[in-house]
């Protein structure tokens, strides 16, 4: 990984349902969202907060597509428009655009960091075909093109550790395969064939793949599934570490059992059952995706108690976060725990040198994240907010005029207590911190 830099948000709007349905994370010291009318926008990552560097209107219609390379210098999104805009991060600037002679399924870019070729494979989404592209040559030839799936090709991602891409199709087949030769990654991996491992697990249990997030250590990638459960696979071998059943029955049965933790009150309880409800009647409704921390010993995901940290070691939750944010369904998250090289070299001031009167951490981990029907991105911190210097003002930043709903659920805010911060930062560039 490149040192000296953040990790990078990415968002995508959902078209019709007009809210954030799509977070990746990678490195780069900045952020960025694409939006409902093919936008894309990338924000600086500050020692405290972000703040907005750049805006594109990158396709006609809603991006379908958005990823960022594992050494975060590199920006790609795709679209129906069948268009492919490739944007250099650090510099804020288009680099390439490409044409398709297909409209692109999954996206992803398959290099290490130092490799002469920035690959970027694009699968078709008609077709089982994957196709990799030199995104430095500007060419709208693929260097090599072959089919994985027996099927299109509905999720990929790359495992830079070991240099071998993980992808699933539409019907939950899970295949490991080396960008270079679009072959089965031998040397790669403690396995010769498929049934000494368990990823023929999601097509047992008749479902499909939402997402796939590898651990940055390479050994180990979770799958969301629209069953609601997280699988937790082992990268070398293939087989199942943990999984975690986040069904509806589940969370019936917790309630019931009258643990504290994720004991909620009756009626809260049926809202939030009823949202469930809703999220899977809505057609194209963002699903929820599990992301590691840097120890790769956590995993992080949303559900309809709130945002789960457990311990992968232990098998236990750790915490619940957003729990009493009962108005929000918490679904697609990122997160940024800062840059370690800046701990080393990072000073503390004379006044703050004593541990014990230094209030506010010297970092600033940052979880972020997208909710049902919400324009916003949720911002987790562990920062105390600022109290601004008018405060007949509020805390309100525009840098856009909000739609009128957005208007009246903030001028609502002020007669509402909070037992806790949360910082929210809008897609319409509006912070709003909760106290």
């Amino acid at each position: 990984m490149v040192q000296g830099i953040d990790d990078v948000l990415l968002a995508i709007m959902d078209q019709h349902q007009s809210h954030l349905d799509d977070q990746r994370r990678s490195k780069s010291e900045d952020r960025l969202h694409g939006v409902v009318l093919g936008h894309l926008k990338f924000w600086k990552k500050k020692a405290v907060g972000i703040e907005f560097a750049k805006h594109f209107k990158s396709h006609l219609g809603p991006i379908e597509g958005l990823a960022v390379s594992a050494d975060g210098l590199l920006c790609c999104t795709v679209s129906n428009d069948r268009a492919v805009k490739i944007y250099d991060v650090v510099n804020y600037d288009m680099m390439v655009m490409m044409r398709l002679p297909f409209v692109a399924g999954a996206v992803e870019w398959v290099y290490r960091q130092g490799d002469v070729k920035a690959k970027l494979a694009i699968s078709d989404r008609n077709s089982c075909f994957v196709h990799i592209y030199d995104a430095h040559s500007g060419s709208n030839e693929p260097i090599t093109s072959r089919e994985i799936h027996m099927g299109p090709v509905k999720v990929m991602k790359y495992n830079p550790v070991y240099d071998v891409v993980i992808s699933a199709d539409a019907k939950g087949i899970l295949e490991y395969w080396s960008p270079l030769t679009l072959n089965f990654p031998e040397n790669s991996v403690n396995f010769k064939f498929k049934t000494d491992t368990n990823l023929f697990e999601l097509v047992k249990c008749k479902t499909t793949v939402s997402s796939i997030e590898v651990s940055n250590d390479g050994r180990q990638f979770a799958v969301t599934s629209p069953d609601r459960r997280i699988r937790v696979f082992w990268f070398k071998t293939g087989k199942l570490r943990r999984v975690y059943d986040e069904s509806l029955e589940v969370a019936q049965d917790l309630q019931r059992s009258d643990v504290p933790l994720y004991r909620l009150e009756a009626i809260d309880f049926g809202r939030r059952m009823a949202v469930e409800k809703e999220i899977e009647k809505t057609e194209h409704a963002p699903e929820p995706n599990a992301v590691f921390d840097e120890s790769c010993n956590f995993l992080i995901y949303a559900t309809l108690l709130g945002i789960k940290i457990v311990n992968l070691h232990t098998n236990k939750v750790a915490r619940i976060l957003g729990k009493v944010e009962n108005n929000d369904r918490f679904l697609r998250i990122a997160l940024s725990q800062g840059d370690k090289s800046n701990k080393k070299v990072r000073k503390i001031p004379t006044a703050a040198a004593n541990v014990n009167e230094s209030k506010e951490p010297l970092t600033d981990p940052t979880l972020l994240c997208c909710a049902f029907k919400k324009h916003r991105i949720y911002l987790f911190s562990r920062r105390e907010p600022e109290e601004p210097e008018d405060a007949t003002k509020g805390r309100d930043v525009f840098n856009e005029k909000p739609p009128p709903e957005e208007l009246l659920a903030v001028s609502e805010l002020g007669k509402q207590s909070r037992h806790h911060f949360l910082i929210v930062w809008c897609c319409t560039h509006l912070w709003v911190i909760f106290t």
